[in-house]
């Protein structure tokens, strides 16, 4: 089960991600465009660890249990 939602009242309650990350975001879509490639999007997705909501383009939680969290063959493990 997916847990992306789509948040537009009270983003400031969303953790954001840093401005070198979306940075580096946009320079891979470039590229992938280039390649004709699906473009990696940035969603807001509520964490499955603590429930808060965070920007993301991938993982699962928000960091708030990065030593309980792992990652196999790519995967997020918790």
């Amino acid at each position: 089960m997916d847990s992306e939602t789509t948040i537009t009242e009270n983003s400031d309650n969303i953790k954001k991600l840093p401005p070198s990350v979306v940075k580096d975001i946009e320079l891979k879509n470039h590229a992938r465009r280039l390649a004709s490639l699906s473009q990696i999007r940035i969603k807001v997705r509520s964490c499955i660890a603590c429930g808060t909501f965070f920007e993301s383009a991938g993982n699962r939680t928000c960091g708030c249990n990065t030593r309980s969290t792992g990652f196999i063959a790519g995967r997020e493990i918790i």
